[in-house]
């Protein structure tokens, strides 16, 4: 229904599909977009109904390898907690916060303060901290990965106030620096987390993301944005379903590729 229902948002999937899959047929991609919209109300229903969960995640969330993720915490000097709008990341902080690890989850305000204050009202209901984009949040993230916290973020938005592009799906996109400038300066331990649907529950999974710096600022940036955003892609072509395809990832252009896409 939503599928049908969305005309905008289809046209955006099309087209982001046409760039991820172009070896697939029309046909397959199409399918893929039924279902993601599939999965899209899936994930909807499951956010909305997050407090039905509270004390009992473990039933529906499987940790596959928490290893990863403490041996990470166990360099005592934080965590960033990567992912992207894959599966359910809303899950993912309130899983592990009631598994007794200490998450702080780094947020865009909300447009509706309304909205705002709920979703972070429900965070803190499983003992998720939350820190808002702006001035003092270099300075409240900097603290809380000095207290070993684990730090959780989204890093697969469009962003056009960015002149760092990674390779995504083979086309250039634009990348905040935050991840990267945190990592260059704490060296906290990057950790790719993803939580796919499979089947009835969901899984989280760990992967440690090791880089290759070589002193210099703006290559080790690039570095640690790029293997970043790979091994966000490889998960998301296992389960290509599972993404927000409906986001205009490649809005913003570099100069060597000025073309407008949308």
């Amino acid at each position: 229904m939503l599928y049908y229902c969305l005309r905008i948002c289809r046209k955006i999937v099309k087209i982001n599909l046409e760039f991820a899959f172009p070896k697939l047929s029309s046909m397959e991609r199409q399918k893929i977009a039924r279902e993601n919209y599939r999965w899209f109300a899936r994930f909807c229903m499951d956010v909305l109904h997050m407090d039905a969960w509270k004390g009992r995640t473990s039933e529906m969330v499987y940790c596959q390898n928490p290893e990863i993720l403490d041996q990470a915490l166990s360099e005592k000097k934080g965590v960033l907690l990567i992912s992207g709008h894959f599966g359910n990341w809303e899950m993912i902080p309130p899983a592990l916060a009631e598994k007794g690890y200490k998450v702080v989850m780094y947020v865009g305000r909300q447009t509706n303060p309304l909205t705002n204050q709920l979703q972070n009202t429900a965070r803190a209901g499983f003992g998720v901290e939350t820190i808002d984009k702006g001035k003092r949040a270099t300075l409240q993230m900097g603290r809380a990965l000095a207290e070993n916290k684990i730090i959780a973020m989204l890093v697969d938005q469009n962003d056009n106030k960015s002149d760092l592009f990674v390779n995504f799906f083979g086309k250039l996109a634009s990348c905040s620096k935050g991840t990267a400038a945190f990592h260059l300066l704490r060296r906290s331990p990057v950790v790719l987390v993803t939580c796919p649907y499979v089947g009835n529950r969901l899984e989280i999974n760990f992967q440690h993301i090791p880089f290759e710096l070589t002193g210099e600022q703006e290559k080790d940036t690039l570095e640690v944005a790029q293997k970043i955003t790979s091994a966000l892609e490889k998960v998301i072509r296992q389960y290509p379903e599972q993404y927000f395809w409906m986001h205009r990832r490649w809005r913003a252009r570099p100069p060597q590729d000025p073309e407008p896409i949308y």
